[in-house]
């Protein structure tokens, strides 16, 4: 029962009648507060006093807290209690277990709410600063009053719970002062026990008070105990079940725990606990689509990263860094958000266009002539495509993964044997998360040696060969996972584009604040039908991610599904600097640079008879020669290969050669204590820049000087040889020194963008970090050496 001044009050004499409402309410809020509104504070008590820890904490502070608790409850003297935690650190239910542990849970008991008391007393200040100065005085009497009287009218014997005692004003707590003071001179059996929390310190409340005659319970932040957050986790999941009644459990995956550790948790386990709901809420909407999964009723429902928002800016008081510095292009473009709400973007495109032409493209490539030069489609593929996609992923991202022909096939084959009742399984994500990028780093590596000891961009029918391995990947884990299985974790193009696209100007995201606050259907996430007023039907992200939690571009294709989805209009198209992912949210990871170090290795590798020409006749001899004109068993053919293997892995180890030097010179310096240099894959990522520009360099070759010629091989594909070589057909082919200025103005870039980066995140002088600055000073000047010269 709670009063206009936010006073609690209750009864539970032993001689209580059994009519008594307000008695059997308190009996039930003792036993566990099964209701509706009390479930939550009735599990805590009870898996509480299970282990009798106070707590799910680590086990020294869980017995801390747990013995000072114990302590307080049993005292024989009956002193007085004050709880002092930070906000959110459950020091309420702290404080009613010491009530109902005491002696005393069977006697009368009243509880105020400071913090509220105060604020209803203050409701109607207003007007002039001389009437708001009235009300505010009054509102404080009167608490003063509120708080004598609850002494003078309350119980001999019972006890008073006061909560946030630290927002009383002082005059107010030094009543409170008078009067506990005034019942520690009753006799124990006729005190009243007051059991308070506060936030902070309350000298005044707590004045000519020694640890004698009151007793402190302090509980610690979840901050300074991040071990305890996979329990108290898990604490809270179970309790959301039971108030639920569902009979599934909830359980938080390895790197959703990893993600809630890695949060400080300023509100602490009331931010905890509201992270959770929500992704219990979201993880709830989602179990309408269990019919086309595999998975038993018993099995957990596994809460993963995806679904884990903690740092949000509407809550406690979060900010997501990296996230200033940004312009909406709906805003500004219109037709951008027109274009990706589009349903011919996100389906038809790829099922009615894009599978086609692909098909049509193997075709043309397995039955067409074998040469680039009399090959449309092989010249597509290498002048048109590679160029054109590095060129992209400043200006989009990776974009192209919404449209790629792989998983357009993948698709097509996921929606056909859903079709025919074959059930499909959810992400492994931990398993994909820890092996995938390897997998993936493995995969392009043999591809890039196939490409090389081939020669495949002069072969149709490999080149298709790739193409057709890359897409039965991606039908593979189709018809087997739900969504994008391959696309996210496994193919090789995917990963390539992904890391590229961490230097993009573009970006989607979703306002966190409106994602939290109005949307209850998560339909970006999961899909879902339309959901008025703007939202759209859909199946949801294919990536099986939501746009609020994306830290950076790695994971997001631009399909647009979420643009569709959002009926509250959160999300956003944004505009930014380019790269800014690589020095606010990026979060590194050791297979993404060893991807990182692969591609660039593969601008010198495919660069081998540049690097023989300085080697002398036989060097050259052993460059040229691929399956199509030795054995692979030649001696010719196996020094090709380690020669490309020893250019895969150069630019790698020259990086962590330089930064381990750079680490042992910074070990012998005087300031070796102050600042601790960065980790060898934090620092990686300053060679991304010359990575894209480097591979973009020596793609320009081909791109400017053979994709213009595309009409006449395109009359030589077909056998019109005579119309080809005529002149009739336009060709746009680039001059030599066009061609080497634009290489070389690629090469001075990337340079120049790795060595500011590298400057910015490794936050030390340049003559601390004069090991990494020459090796990529020295990467540059090579590459430079082996395409423009």
């Amino acid at each position: 029962r709670t009063c206009a001044c936010g006073r609690r009050t209750a009864s539970t004499a032993p001689d209580a009648t059994n009519g008594n409402d307000e008695k059997a309410g308190v009996r039930t809020a003792a036993r566990g507060l099964r209701s509706h509104r009390r479930a939550r504070n009735g599990e805590r008590f009870r898996s509480t006093r299970a282990n009798d820890a106070g707590g799910v904490w680590t086990v020294e502070v869980r017995e801390e807290v747990a013995e000072a608790r114990r302590q307080a409850a049993r005292d024989v003297l009956q002193r007085h209690v004050l709880i002092v935690g930070e906000p959110g650190t459950m020091k309420t239910d702290a404080m009613k277990l010491v009530h109902f542990g005491s002696s005393r849970r069977r006697d009368s008991m009243q509880m105020l709410d400071c913090g509220r008391m105060l604020k209803l007393r203050e409701i109607g200040a207003g007007g002039t600063a001389k009437a708001a100065l009235e009300a505010l005085i009054d509102a404080e009497t009167r608490v003063m009053d509120d708080i004598q009287e609850a002494f003078e009218s309350h119980e001999q014997g019972g006890s008073l719970l006061l909560r946030d005692v630290d927002l009383l004003p002082e005059s107010a707590q030094q009543v409170l002062n008078d009067a506990l003071r005034g019942e520690s001179l009753r006799p124990v059996s006729e005190r009243i026990r007051v059991v308070m929390t506060s936030s902070c310190a309350v000298p005044l409340v707590a004045k000519d008070f020694d640890d004698i005659s009151l007793t402190t319970v302090r509980i610690p932040p979840l901050r300074v105990r991040r071990a305890d957050i996979e329990d108290e986790a898990h604490f809270f999941l179970r309790q959301m079940a039971v108030e639920q009644d569902n009979p599934r459990k909830f359980v938080v995956s390895g790197d959703g725990v990893r993600a809630l550790q890695a949060h400080d948790w300023p509100g602490n386990e009331e931010e905890l606990e509201v992270v959770l709901r929500r992704a219990v809420v979201q993880m709830n909407a989602q179990q309408s689509r269990e019919r086309t999964l595999v998975e038993s009723k018993d099995s957990p429902l596994v809460i993963s990263r995806e679904v884990l928002w903690p740092g949000s800016k509407l809550a406690y008081g979060g900010h997501r860094s990296g996230t200033g510095y940004r312009l909406n292009l709906f805003s500004i473009l219109p037709w951008t958000q027109s274009l990706l709400r589009s349903s011919l973007w996100n389906g038809p495109f790829q099922s009615n266009f894009v599978v086609p032409v692909f098909v049509l493209l193997n075709l043309g490539l397995i039955y067409g002539p074998q040469s680039r030069d009399a090959n449309v489609f092989l010249n597509v593929f290498w002048c048109w495509w590679w160029p054109g996609i590095l060129i992209t992923y400043p200006l989009v991202g990776r974009m192209w993964c919404a449209v790629c022909p792989f998983m357009s096939v993948g698709t097509l084959a996921q929606r056909i044997v859903t079709k025919l009742g074959f059930k499909l399984r959810r992400f492994p994500n931990e398993a994909f998360a820890q092996f995938g990028g390897w997998f993936l780093v493995v995969l392009f590596a043999g591809i890039l040696m196939w490409e090389e000891l081939w020669d495949l961009e002069d072969h149709a029918r490999l080149s298709s060969s790739l193409l057709l391995l890359i897409t039965a990947g991606a039908v593979i884990g189709s018809i087997f996972y739900e969504h994008r299985v391959w696309c996210r974790y496994l193919c090789p193009i995917g990963g390539m584009n992904g890391l590229f696209a961490k230097i993009s100007a573009t970006e989607l995201r979703a306002e966190q604040g409106v994602c939290s606050a109005q949307c209850s259907s998560y339909g970006c996430y999961k899909g879902g039908p339309a959901v008025p007023p703007n939202g759209m039907e859909t199946e949801g992200c294919p990536m099986g991610l939501h746009p609020a939690q994306l830290r950076d571009n790695h994971d997001c294709v631009l399909c647009g599904s979420c643009v569709q989805a959002c009926p509250h209009g959160s999300v956003r198209f944004n505009l930014r600097p380019p790269g800014i992912d690589l020095w606010t949210t990026n979060q590194p990871s050791a297979h993404e640079v060893g991807l990182l170090f692969l591609l660039l290795g593969a601008a010198f590798c495919h660069r081998l008879p540049e690097t023989a020409v300085h080697l002398g006749q036989f060097a050259d001899e052993v460059v040229s020669s691929t399956a199509q004109t030795h054995s692979v068993t030649s001696t010719q053919f196996q020094m090709h290969a380690a020669a490309a293997v020893c250019a895969l892995v150069y630019p790698g180890t020259l990086a962590f050669a330089s930064h381990a030097l750079s680490n042992t010179i910074h070990e012998k310096s005087a300031d070796a204590r102050a600042c601790q240099p960065q980790a060898f894959v934090e620092e990686a990522y300053a060679y991304l820049p010359l990575c894209w520009l480097g591979l973009l360099a020596h793609f320009l070759d081909i791109g400017l000087g053979e994709a213009g010629k595309v009409l006449p091989v395109a009359a030589r594909s077909f056998g019109f040889e005579s119309i080809a070589t005529s002149g009739f057909l336009p060709e746009l082919v680039a001059d030599e020194h066009v061609i080497s200025f634009c290489q070389g103005t690629c090469i001075l870039a990337g340079t120049a963008w790795s060595l500011v980066l590298l400057r910015y995140n490794a936050k030390r002088t340049w003559k601390e970090i004069a090991p990494q600055t020459l090796a990529i000073v020295l990467l540059g000047s090579q590459l430079w050496d082996l395409i423009v010269m």
